[in-house]
């Protein structure tokens, strides 16, 4: 697909064109795809729900891979446990459903967090005192040459809002060890954390996920509220009124209104309380 309107697919819903966008199948043809790229001289990025991302007006003149259509998954008995390989397109909330289907615990707590394996592994995803890497055994990638690696848990590799996936880093798998648990149990957990998330969060308006990265174990929400800004609106973006660190999109937003009220919260913190503040959300083809 050629110049692909990024606010259908960013859940911000703004965002300009990409040059290009491919939906490989398979691992042969994502290999193809990104051997064509390279010979062309076209930068690549690779783009999954797009929840966590805000693409400039103006777009971004490079191609965008985007694995959602490689799905595969197998569950298999070990003396250890579940072991699921997955295939990093899958959303992660789709397999933590299939998992609860199975009787199976580890990623329950992550439960609608709109991603993907593979972007849920490139930020080392959390909520609720866990994240995406707790129960994670490896993770195979094949990088811009078209080569796989795979690649064991490092444990100091990952912390928080932090993975050892790089921006050109493809997750074509990852392998997760489940344990068996009461599918009552994992369901009412779920659930647990559902409510939370729609009392907690501006479900109802189109955002990008918490906007910034606590600061030394404290959330940027409370930050941004000792700085005044919550309901602070600029254009058609918004500082929800019900979650601080969320940026919402009023319905006629920009993706220059949320790039300019991003600066401002951060420049409005800083000069109120003294704390800097650091983008959890990519921009792309904006100027720094």
């Amino acid at each position: 697909m050629e110049k692909v309107p990024m606010k259908r697919y960013t859940s911000m819903k703004v965002g300009g064109p990409a040059r290009l966008m491919a939906f490989p199948a398979d691992e042969a043809d994502l290999a193809a795809i990104l051997r064509k790229c390279r010979d062309e001289g076209l930068n690549t990025r690779v783009v999954g729900n797009g929840t966590n991302v805000i693409v400039s007006d103006q777009g971004i003149d490079e191609a965008l891979i985007r694995l959602t259509k490689m799905r595969k998954k197998t569950y298999k008995k070990t003396s250890d446990g579940i072991s699921v390989e997955v295939a990093g397109g899958i959303s992660l909330t789709a397999l933590i459903r299939e998992n609860a289907r199975r009787g199976l615990s580890g990623l329950e707590r992550l439960y609608w967090i709109p991603g993907t394996v593979g972007g849920a592994l490139r930020m080392n995803a959390g909520s609720f005192g866990a994240s995406v890497s707790d129960p994670l055994q490896e993770i195979r990638v094949m990088d811009r040459e078209g080569k796989k690696e795979v690649r064991p848990k490092m444990a100091e590799e990952y912390g928080y809002r932090k993975s050892p996936v790089t921006p050109s880093d493809c997750v074509v798998n990852a392998r997760f060890l489940l344990t068996e648990k009461p599918r009552e149990e994992v369901l009412a957990e779920m659930e647990y954390v559902f409510n939370e998330r729609m009392k907690r969060h501006p479900m109802e308006f189109p955002s990008s996920g918490s906007m910034f990265k606590s600061v030394h174990g404290e959330p940027a929400w409370k930050f941004i509220e000792q700085a005044g800004l919550k309901g602070y609106t600029l254009g058609g973006a918004r500082v929800s009124e019900k979650h601080a660190n969320f940026i919402i999109n009023l319905g006629s937003a920009r993706a220059s209104d949320i790039f300019a009220l991003t600066k401002k919260v951060k420049s409005e913190v800083f000069e109120k309380t003294g704390v800097l503040l650091e983008e959890e959300v990519e921009f792309w083809g904006f100027d720094a």
